[in-house]
């Protein structure tokens, strides 16, 4: 199993790769920015062109239904918790660890990526991502590169280049329940070549060892007549932007939804599964300004080769931006009044099923 894609997996086409935005970590080698270098005064993005999207009949996807009896999920002492806000759990108890003893051992009901791509068509983009600009309608800025990704993300997951599951944890009710966490998982199949379903071990990259819990975890999931539903949440990401060029941003307001089916002891399939996020330019332009500064400070005889193209490849950055930041944690669609400063992400997928057998070496 591959363990990073290789260049070609990450043929973006002067845009960010959103294979890693699933895979949750970087999916290219790259030059990172050593600690303490310093930052400049963020650098611009180009202008907003402000061009409004189409307007199509709506085809509003439906709700889930409102949350039933939660299953048991158990208590952790007060004083087991740590008293800060470093991780996106923030006001939530969260038990600290010895990662040597107290890693987990055993795993809950997987399904495994079995498909991934991004909606392209205004019609399938509106029915069926998620809406962040309240108009009832799904939004996705990246359906305009969907084009130029989506073939390289669906070759990516064939060939094992991008192995992610979803671990009910601690469940087995397919059908309903509540407050549950839904871990999402980096992972190798133990099948050669690998496989898209069956047996996997899980990365430890996949954890926080100082916690014992995965980075990419919805702690309050629920399943309502066999619909999974999580989120909002927010989590950091490593994308790469080309060959050998990745660059770390939060992703935010983060939602799930999908089908159950066939659930049993090994693992449960899912259907109409999407993944939604925004991506604001300040986020953007921060991580691009880094990699700036790196790129400036670096020796000529010691400097990446993304250094040489990479203000020039973000250029059409601007025509992804769809959302507009109000200010209050929403957003409106963009307009020529109100430019576009963030971007929302959509991917769909499904799920096959998968079994946690341990932790790859």
């Amino acid at each position: 199993m591959h363990r990073s894609m290789t260049s070609s997996r990450c043929r973006v086409l002067s845009v960010l790769c959103l294979s890693a935005l699933l895979s949750g970590m970087a999916a290219c080698e790259a030059a990172s920015v050593p600690p303490g270098t310093d930052v400049p005064v963020v650098a611009d993005l180009p202008a907003d062109p402000g061009d409004a999207l189409p307007d199509v009949s709506p085809d509003v996807s439906p709700d889930v239904a409102p949350d039933v009896a939660p299953d048991a999920v158990p208590e952790i002492a007060p004083d087991a918790c740590t008293p800060d806000c470093g991780d996106h759990q923030c006001g939530q108890c969260v038990p600290t660890c010895d990662w040597t003893t107290d890693k987990p051992t055993t795993w809950g009901p997987a399904g495994s990526l079995s498909s991934l791509q991004t909606p392209v068509e205004i019609a399938a983009v509106q029915s069926t991502c998620f809406d962040y600009t309240g108009d009832g309608l799904g939004d996705n800025g990246f359906k305009l590169v969907g084009g130029q990704i989506n073939g390289p993300l669906a070759g990516a997951v064939n060939d094992g280049g991008i192995a992610f599951l979803f671990e009910l944890a601690g469940g087995t009710n397919f059908t309903n329940a509540a407050s549950f966490p839904l871990n999402g998982l980096l992972v190798d199949s133990t099948a050669t070549p690998p496989a898209t379903f069956g047996d996997f071990l899980v990365r430890e990259a996949s954890y926080l060892p100082d916690l014992c819990r995965p980075t990419f975890l919805f702690p309050g999931a629920t399943i309502t007549d066999g619909v999974l539903a999580a989120g909002p949440d927010e989590f950091q990401f490593s994308i790469p932007v080309g060959t050998d060029f990745v660059i770390d941003v939060t992703l935010i307001q983060v939602k799930v939804k999908g089908t159950l089916k066939n659930g049993g002891a090994d693992g449960f399939e899912l259907t109409d599964g999407v993944l939604s996020g925004v991506l604001t330019r300040q986020q953007i332009e921060a991580a691009l300004a880094r990699q700036y500064a790196f790129c400036d400070a670096a020796p000529a005889d010691a400097r990446p080769t993304y250094c040489d193209s990479v203000k020039t490849s973000m250029s059409p950055m601007p025509l992804l931006l769809d959302l507009h930041q109000v200010g209050d944690g929403t957003f409106v669609a963009k307009t020529k009044e109100l430019p576009g400063d963030a971007a929302s992400v959509c991917l769909t997928f499904t799920l096959s099923k998968a079994r946690v057998v341990g932790f790859a070496p």
